[in-house]
């Protein structure tokens, strides 16, 4: 830290000082370091030399004049009280008396209150170093007081290589995938990482590898994400299930899991835009193999996955089943092409103007009865996935045309069907300026357009508030699309059923519009068994 650094070398040192952070980031650790700065026979100094014998002291735990209090087990009026009167008296040995006040945020009201007095005219020898994992709840007159630094999550890599010199000291043989496997689980917190690392070097017999990690703390949510995430961009429906399924007797808390599958996809996303973002949050393997996996992966089709993920987040804190919810997004995402909800005809129709092929879904049906004829793919989709298996035959509908691109610029006509397919960008610029506006545009139908004006519908009178009070960004973000300013008219009511060009029928039976009727219709056509 440059500021603490440049204070220690010209001996302008503050009378308090906070550091916050999550857990196992070094705050204490600094704080001790801190205390040899202060008292080192050659300080104040930012290099103390460890050798004299304050330092000494303070290492071994016997120095009388740094004080260590555990704020959470002496949070009371009494113990700051004692605390206050101690610090009157000048250091025994020492030139300074330092106190380190950990878990400071376990004060209660009337001890910070007791504190805030020493603190506000303590003696010139007395220095207070408080470390907590929650500063907000430490009263303001107390922040105001004190310089604070604050910790960050320690990188994946960073601690790997801080792990694998500890290994190598103490004699544990142990590979990088292993060490990477503690890293993830520790999420920042390298005290966590060695604690675990003491714990798989003691329950092995023998070199340790990320099997015999996941046999000491069990397969993690981030296994199954990764595994979930690569189910769901091959199209494979049924083993997405399954490894929802195994999660779920594997103990998996299932919104953790959307959390772990939505960071994975992030990921994904990151690699295409910036991999070098990557090198915090992943290994140096994981980075090389996330960015390989996005260069073969459409942008959209990840933003698509983040937004039904998020969605399904969202929805899985007011619904109380996150393992449905996840079931749902991820059988949405895989059976894009069955899928009859705009967001899903948008996604296809971007996916052929990109000339990527259509990913089908690892499905198995039975052959059809009667010979059907298949029409002939268009040049822009690839051979070899037209020769792939495909669905079981359906009525088609006449297709939406294309969104308009960069290059042809806005549409200059428009139509009902057009504001369709264009629904899903309006949606992303307007969500982009009101992110309020997300619940309401997603269940919002484009119901009648006379040239002039747009009938937007959104079956729950609440949302359709939100929509109305949110109009002119609205609107604004169909100019920016269309090109042309249009009327717009929210009105709320369940209304007419979709048109059957929106939703169309599977052997003459209707497809639900719903998460709950998609995956009742997933569970009846999958296998079974895989």
């Amino acid at each position: 830290m440059k500021t603490l650094t440049s204070a220690l070398d010209t001996g302008r040192l503050a009378h308090a000082y906070l550091f916050s952070g999550p857990r196992g980031s070094g705050k204490t650790s600094a704080a001790k370091i801190l205390a040899r700065c202060i008292e080192c026979v050659n300080g104040p100094t930012s290099h103390p030399d460890n050798t004299c014998e304050n330092c000494r002291a303070i290492l071994e735990g016997t120095a009388l004049d740094v004080l260590e209090i555990d704020a959470a087990s002496n949070r009371g009026i009494d113990e700051i009280r004692a605390l206050r009167d101690a610090v009157k008296f000048a250091p025994a040995s020492m030139r300074s008396k330092v106190y380190i006040i950990d878990e400071a945020h376990m004060l209660t009201k009337e001890g910070a209150n007791a504190f805030l007095k020493t603190l506000e005219e303590p003696p010139e020898w007395a220095v207070f170093i408080l470390a907590t994992t929650a500063p907000e709840s430490l009263p303001p007159t107390i922040l105001s007081r004190c310089q604070r630094y604050a910790f960050r999550r320690i990188a994946i890599p960073t601690m790997i290589a801080r792990m694998r010199e500890i290994a190598g000291a103490e004699g544990i043989t142990i590979d990088d995938a292993a060490l990477a496997a503690i890293a993830y689980r520790a999420d920042g917190g390298l005290r966590d990482a060695l604690t675990m690392l003491e714990q798989v070097a003691a329950f092995a017999s023998g070199p340790v590898d990320a099997a015999v990690v996941d046999a000491a703390f069990g397969t993690t949510g981030h296994a199954f994400a990764r595994a979930l995430r690569d189910a769901a961009l091959d199209g494979d429906a049924a083993g997405a299930l399954r490894i929802i399924d195994e999660a779920s007797d594997g103990g998996a808390d299932m919104p953790g899991l959307i959390r772990s599958t939505i960071a994975e996809f992030r990921h994904l996303l990151v690699a295409r835009v910036n991999p070098e973002l990557l090198s915090r949050d992943l290994s140096e393997e994981d980075a090389r193999i996330a960015t390989e996996r996005a260069a073969a992966v459409p942008q959209g089709r990840l933003v698509r996955a983040l937004r039904l993920l998020g969605d399904a987040l969202a929805a899985a804190r007011g619904s109380g089943n996150a393992r449905l919810e996840l079931e749902s997004a991820v059988l949405r995402f895989t059976l894009q092409t069955e899928d009859p909800t705009l967001e899903a005809l948008g996604a296809r129709v971007a996916a052929l103007e990109g000339g990527a092929p259509a990913v089908v879904p690892a499905v198995r049906r039975e052959a059809p009865t009667a010979k059907v004829e298949v029409p002939q793919p268009t040049p822009a989709v690839d051979p070899v996935a037209a020769a792939a298996p495909l669905p079981e035959p359906e009525p088609v509908a006449a297709p939406a045309p294309p969104a308009a691109t960069a290059d042809e610029g806005p549409p200059k006509e428009l139509s009902l069907q057009k504001l369709r397919s264009l629904w899903q960008s309006i949606r992303t610029r307007a969500e982009e300026v009101r992110p309020s506006l997300n619940a309401p545009l997603s269940r919002a139908t484009l119901e009648e357009f006379d040239g002039s004006t747009l009938v937007i519908r959104v079956p729950a009178p609440p949302l359709a508030d939100v929509v109305k009070g949110n109009l002119a960004t609205l609107t604004s973000a169909i100019e920016k699309v269309t090109g042309r300013a249009l009327r717009v008219r929210v009105v709320g009511g369940s209304g007419a059923p979709p048109p059957a060009d929106v939703a169309p029928e599977r052997g003459g039976e209707p497809v639900s519009d719903g998460e709950a009727g998609l995956l009742d219709y997933a569970l009846k056509t999958l296998p079974s068994s895989t």
